[in-house]
């Protein structure tokens, strides 16, 4: 086996690794760029130095920084997929964040519109926000750690690391973050006072900072903001400055702009689906094809194999137009069966059953725009949307959420390529030899049935979803995602729905 440091014409190699470019160089560890051979992909390994490889505690806060890593389940921060530990190396093989980093662009000189700042800082602020709810400890991230790809998805690399979160980690993330898209953001623009004054609450230092929570509540009622075009001037906040005065000003300005933000949303909201319920669709091509899958004994996720009675599976993952339809279905209905489908477990706090920003998805798809960031259509995935809006709407289908073993058992063990963003019939490598479209990707797919993660099977059941998507493919078909909660809405998560029976056509006279 080619080592590291070895001289040699072909590169040095570590069991499926070929190591290329040294990332970084520390004091105990080597990152590299590297190619997995087996999967014809690039990774990034890091790499326990020789030195370092017989000290039993560096090889213990190296793996246990490799389980953190690992432990972390969220589309915008990179993946792990392996962990090496032998005699001869220790190492660990990571997701390689494909785009660029932020840096690159502020090195540049490149400017980013307002509304365009805040979406990427609500995608960034929403992976924070999982990992301090988790508990989850960090190194600080720097520019450099926060890649954009050509769909204007904004990912972070890979941070976690074993032990207690330090509160001051997460002021300097904050500070960073905002620090970097003040640099970056187009000023004059419409919304840009707006948003600096938002960049500027949570650059302080003192306390008085926005949490991340915070963070992704006023982001996303600002981001509503500005799609709309209600932008509303604000006068700009300075930095923090030592001093009482200055901390009761910033107190003030933080409540108000908060006030505002979502005052604004709530009036921009509120009765959308009571006095204004969106327009049907015209007629479109029919995407609501269901795909027997006979009786018999299929393969599980496990690798065992179940029997399984006769079912019939959506030939597409449910679309934005098939969603809207529904959404007026049960605007017309009166006020007092408008919960005629939902789940009997359905929390009765839950208002309606319209996916986060829908307005906004709803118009961009019915112009063949854009929505946050992703070119939408109207026979794009509805995505945005939890596990009961997902079995509210299988229910007025006549139909219910896959359980996971129907719908792996609809893949038939097929070879299928990870399928981008786009409308649910378009990848010609993501079908089935029945005509099942996107069970590898285009979005990951809510199933029925809360099962263990068998990575912790100390843990109770979980919500899940299986396939991969166009931001996370990783496993392709065999991916599942296990959620913490029903209520879980991503930008890469939708469904399909199953039948027991196929419905007969009416009868001709």
């Amino acid at each position: 086996m080619a080592m590291p440091g070895d001289e040699s014409e072909a590169p040095p190699r570590l069991g499926d690794y070929l190591l290329e470019d040294v990332l970084s160089d520390g004091p105990l560890t080597r990152t590299y760029r590297a190619s997995q051979v087996s999967m014809g992909r690039n990774v990034v390994l890091d790499v326990l130095k020789p030195e370092a490889r017989d000290d039993a505690n560096a090889v213990g806060t190296f793996l246990a920084d490799v389980r953190a890593m690992a432990g972390v389940e969220h589309v915008g921060i990179g993946t792990v997929y392996e962990a090496v530990h032998h005699e001869e190396n220790v190492y660990c093989a990571r997701e390689w964040l494909r785009g660029r980093p932020l840096d690159v662009l502020r090195e540049a000189g490149e400017t980013l519109s307002p509304r365009r700042v805040v979406r990427l800082l609500r995608q960034v602020a929403d992976a924070m926000e999982h990992l301090e709810k988790r508990g989850v400890a960090t190194l600080p991230f720097e520019p450099r750690h926060l890649i954009l790809d050509h769909h204007d998805v904004l990912r972070l690399v890979n941070l976690a690391v074993s032990g207690p979160p330090d509160p001051d980690v997460a002021r300097h993330d904050r500070f960073v973050l905002a620090d970097l898209f003040l640099d970056l953001l187009q000023r004059g623009a419409p919304g840009a006072t707006r948003t600096t004054t938002l960049l500027k609450l949570m650059a302080e230092r003192d306390g008085n900072g926005l949490t991340w929570t915070q963070v992704v509540h006023t982001a996303r009622r600002l981001d509503k903001d500005l799609s709309e075009g209600a932008i509303v001037a604000s006068q700009p906040i300075a930095p923090a400055m030592a001093g009482p005065a200055r901390q009761s000003n910033s107190r003030r300005a933080m409540v108000a702009l908060m006030i505002a933000v979502l005052l604004i949303g709530i009036l921009g909201v509120a009765g959308i689906y009571l006095t204004r319920p969106p327009t049907p669709p015209g007629p479109r091509r029919d995407l609501g094809m269901l795909v027997r899958i006979p009786d018999g004994r299929y393969r599980t996720h496990n690798g065992n194999f179940t029997s399984l009675d006769e079912f019939w599976i959506g030939s597409h993952e449910v679309t934005i137009s098939e969603y809207a339809e529904f959404l007026e279905a049960l605007a017309r209905l009166p006020e007092t069966r408008r919960r005629t489908y939902d789940h009997p477990d359905q929390p009765p706090t839950k208002p309606d059953h319209a996916p986060d920003d829908w307005e906004s998805m709803w118009t961009a798809a019915r112009s063949a725009g854009t929505w946050d960031g992703l070119p939408v259509g109207l026979d794009y995935p509805v995505v945005e949307i939890d596990w009961w809006d997902a079995c509210a709407y299988a229910n007025w289908k006549g139909g219910r959420l896959p359980a996971q073993t129907e719908w792996l058992a609809a893949s038939q063990d097929a070879e299928l390529a990870v399928s981008p963003w786009g409308p649910v019939d378009a990848a010609r490598t993501d079908v089935t030899p029945r005509g099942i479209h996107g069970l590898a990707g285009n979005v990951s797919e809510w199933v029925r049935d809360p099962a263990k993660n068998p990575a912790y099977p100390m843990n109770p059941k979980k919500p899940l979803s299986c396939g991969a998507s166009y931001l996370n493919p990783r496993n392709a078909v065999r991916a599942r995602i296990w959620f913490d909660s029903r209520r879980v809405r991503r930008r890469d998560l939708g469904f399909r729905i199953v039948r027991d029976t196929i419905p007969l056509p009416p009868e001709t006279p």
